[in-house]
């Protein structure tokens, strides 16, 4: 059965893949489109033949053949626009494929500078500075890839990346380094929604956008994981048999593989998630009908397992700390249900499984945050208690805030637009937070 709203989605997801239509152009093509097909449908054309005919009027090409009904409409419309898209992105694809390369040696021998004179690889001083070494080149392949940025745009992030870079490293650290830790765990994320902003350019400030980078978010880090077991794989291999020739090449896989490999990764992802658009597939979707249904089943019955084994998350510090690494992953399903939802589409029954994953992560939150407290009347503040409550804090008025939305939605008092601008504005909360946990903490507690 022909699937209207889900060819929509696909035919906007094809224009946004060429590159040379801004998010706004897009949105208001589709709003054409959907009024050539309401039209169409009117005058008594099927939603399919109405959809093909919109495509082709939109899409300025030869007339549609007598014979489009017997060709399979997700085909059928992509060779309508391939003249226009494909060739572009064939010209493009060999040298994105060499910046990629480029950039991966270059980040890679970045990566190993420090090595060379003499810092340890593994230590917080070290890790620290990872998301410096790598984050600057994927910005440079959206600015030559996807080329949406102002010059006013690129001299300020090159300005907070340059300023970054010189503060965390001038800062001292001195035992036990939570400070430094701190740093290690919250600026990557800083600097990576400020990626964000290369990423959409000029229109960062379209909630579209920004929900277009959460997107891009959830498929880098499925891919990338992807990609990283893959080598991890790779060099146990290549590691077992060069030890049947009484070679060991461990030294090398860690002190360059692993390296040069991590920035390849970090880099090669970029390229694929970028590079899938054109299939017009998207892995959202069906991620969010999984592990929605799947999280709310895990939180109930991690609330109720540690009632009735009295585990209480006030005295264990590691239960605490998996309460709030559930509801980093739990918001991370949110944002990214969100995400895939099409906004046109009337409330559905994983909207409903959205809101009670969201109601079950409130709870969580609500524990979390309690025993945080208690731990910090008994034991004092910290530098990670308090940034632990800090973001329980967000999280939860995040969560809140979510929750009244989907009810004022359900109630048909707002379109679900509104609830996807409010996720895509409390970015830029995150975004100051981590700057105060990176910047301001080490000052505060002394750099300890």
């Amino acid at each position: 059965m022909f699937d209207l709203e889900a060819n929509i989605n696909a035919w906007c997801d094809y224009l946004r893949a060429s590159g040379k239509l801004a998010e706004t152009d897009i949105v208001e093509l589709e709003n054409h489109l959907r009024d050539q097909i309401e039209e169409l449908v009117t005058d008594g054309l099927s939603q399919e033949e109405a959809f093909l005919i919109g495509v082709k009027r939109l899409g300025n090409v030869n007339l549609i053949s007598a014979e489009y009904s017997k060709v399979n409409t997700e085909q059928f419309w992509k060779q309508l626009l391939t003249d226009s898209v494909v060739s572009n992105a064939a010209k493009n694809k060999g040298r994105n494929v060499m910046l990629v390369v480029i950039f991966s040696l270059l980040a890679g021998t970045i990566a190993k500078l420090p090595n060379w004179f003499g810092v340890d690889m593994f230590t917080p001083a070290y890790f620290k500075n990872l998301s410096l070494f790598v984050l600057p080149w994927i910005i440079l392949f959206f600015v030559l890839t996807r080329n949406r940025m102002t010059k006013q745009q690129l001299w300020l992030i090159c300005g907070i990346f340059v300023l970054t870079a010189l503060i965390v490293n001038i800062f001292p650290s001195y035992e036990p380094h939570h400070t430094e830790i701190l740093t290690v765990i919250h600026l990557p994320i800083m600097l990576w929604l400020i990626t964000g902003v290369a990423y959409a350019g000029k229109d960062w400030l379209l909630s579209k956008e920004r929900m277009n980078f959460i997107r891009f978010t959830g498929e880098y880090v499925i891919y990338g994981s992807l990609i990283m077991f893959g080598l991890i794989v790779l060099f146990v291999f290549a590691s077992t048999i060069f030890q049947s020739i009484a070679i060991n090449i461990d030294p090398f896989m860690f002190n360059y593989g692993f390296v040069y490999g991590g920035c390849a990764a970090a880099m090669i992802t970029v390229y694929l998630v970028e590079n899938k658009k054109s299939i017009v597939e998207n892995f959202a979707p069906v991620l969010a009908k999984i592990f929605s249904p799947v999280l709310i089943l895990v939180l109930i019955t991690f609330l109720v397992v540690s009632f009735v084994t009295r585990n209480s998350p006030y005295m264990d510090r590691n239960l605490l700390i998996g309460f709030d690494l559930m509801l980093v992953l739990v918001l991370g399903i949110v944002l990214y249900t969100i995400s895939a939802r099409n906004l046109y589409d009337p409330p559905n029954i994983f909207d409903y499984l959205n809101a009670a994953l969201i109601v079950a992560a409130i709870l969580v939150d609500g524990v979390a945050l309690s025993a945080i407290l208690q731990r910090l009347t008994e034991f004092g503040i910290s530098p990670n208690k308090l940034a632990a409550f800090g973001e329980n804090i967000l999280l939860l008025i995040n969560l809140a805030a979510l929750l009244w939305l989907y009810i004022r939605y359900f109630t048909g008092k707002i379109t679900f637009s509104a609830i996807e601008k409010w996720q895509t504005s409390y970015l830029t909360v995150y975004a100051i937070w981590m700057a105060v946990v990176v910047f301001i903490f080490p000052v505060a507690f002394r750099f300890i």
